[in-house]
C-alpha cells in the first residue's frame, strides 16, 4: 500500500514492463510475416526496432515495429508505392486479419487489440554504416520519398546512458510514453524517447517524480519544438513531435495539464501531502496511478 509517492511510483512502474504474453504475442507471427517478405520481395533480413526493440514499450500499448531490410532494386523510388505493396502482400498472407493498412512510415497487421498484437512492417534499404559502425538504412519518410535511420545507433545511445544511471533512464521514459498513451497524447514515441534521452544525458541521478516533472515542464516550456536528433547533432536531422498541426495543439493542451499536475504534486509532497500529491499524479495518468493507501 503506497503512503509515499517513491512508493507509489516503484508500485507503477512494473505494471508498465512487457508481460510473459505480450513477449510470445510478439513472436508468434515474426515467422510467417518474414516468410511472405522473403518470397514477395526477396527480404534479406528482419529485426525488432522501435520501443520493443529499445526495452521502453508499454505494456498493451507499443507496437511490435520491425525494420524489413530489403534489397535495393525491389524498392520503389516513391516510398509509398512500396508501403502500398507490402501492405497488399500481407492482406494476402492474412486474409482472416481485418484493417491492415499503411500507418505512417510502415504497415500495420493488427493481429489483435493489445500493443503486442499489432505488428508494424517498415520496409527499408540498407545504406551502409555511421561513423560509430551502426547500420545505416533509408526508411519511407511519410511523403512518398526516404530517410535515414540507424534504429541501433539509437538504441546504443539510450543504452549507453541507461547503464550510466543504474538502469532509470529506461523507466523514466516507460513512464512518459505511458502518460502519451494513457492521456491518448497525439506526440511520437520516438521523439519523446530521444527527448527524455537528451535531457538525462548530463544528470548523474534519475529521481522518477522529480525528473518526469522535470521533462514535462521543459517539453512546455519550448512548446514541443522541433529539435536535431540527439543521436546525430551535426548531421541536421530534424525531430519533430507530432504528425500535423491540429495534433500539435491536442497535445499541448494536454502537455500544459501534466505538466502542472506534476508541480502541484511536488508541492504537495513538499508541504507533507502524500495523498494529495498520489492523487495529482493520478491525474497525469488518467487514474491508472496506484492509489493512496491502497
Amino acid at each position: 500500500m503506497p503512503a509515499t509517492v517513491e512508493e507509489a511510483f516503484d508500485r507503477f512502474l512494473p505494471t508498465l514492463a512487457t508481460s510473459l504474453k505480450e513477449s510470445q504475442s510478439a513472436a508468434s507471427h515474426r515467422t510467417s510475416v518474414e516468410a511472405r517478405l522473403k518470397s514477395d520481395f526477396g527480404l534479406k533480413t528482419m529485426f525488432r526496432t522501435g520501443s520493443f526493440g529499445a526495452g521502453t514499450n508499454v505494456r498493451g500499448y507499443s507496437d511490435v515495429d520491425y525494420f524489413a531490410v530489403i534489397p535495393t532494386a525491389n524498392l520503389k523510388a516513391n516510398s509509398g508505392v512500396t508501403l502500398a505493396k507490402v501492405a497488399q502482400s500481407m492482406r494476402e498472407r492474412f486474409p482472416l486479419t481485418p484493417n491492415i493498412r499503411v500507418n505512417g512510415p510502415g504497415v500495420q497487421i493488427p493481429f489483435g487489440d493489445d500493443g503486442a498484437e499489432r505488428v508494424e512492417i517498415i520496409p527499408v534499404d540498407e545504406t551502409g554504416q555511421t561513423k560509430l559502425g551502426f547500420r545505416s538504412f533509408d526508411m519511407p519518410n511519410e511523403a512518398g520519398g526516404w530517410k535515414f535511420s540507424s534504429p541501433e545507433s539509437h538504441k546504443a545511445y539510450v543504452d549507453e546512458i541507461d547503464t550510466r544511471l543504474g538502469g532509470k533512464l529506461k523507466p523514466l521514459i516507460r513512464l512518459a510514453k505511458a502518460w502519451k498513451f494513457y492521456r491518448n497524447v497525439p506526440i511520437r514515441s520516438f521523439y519523446l524517447e530521444m527527448r527524455v534521452a537528451a535531457m538525462m544525458e548530463q544528470e548523474q541521478v534519475i529521481l522518477y517524480e522529480i525528473d518526469l516533472k522535470n521533462v514535462l515542464r521543459a517539453l512546455w516550456d519550448d512548446q514541443l519544438a522541433n529539435v536535431s536528433d540527439p543521436r546525430f547533432p551535426n548531421d541536421g536531422f530534424v525531430l519533430s513531435a507530432c504528425s500535423s498541426a491540429s495534433s500539435r495543439t491536442d497535445a499541448l493542451s494536454k502537455l500544459a495539464n501534466a505538466a502542472t499536475w506534476s508541480e502541484q504534486a511536488m508541492a504537495h509532497k513538499h508541504d507533507n501531502k502524500p495523498s494529495a500529491a498520489i492523487g495529482k499524479w493520478n491525474l497525469v495518468f488518467a487514474d491508472r496511478f496506484p492509489k493512496y493507501g491502497l
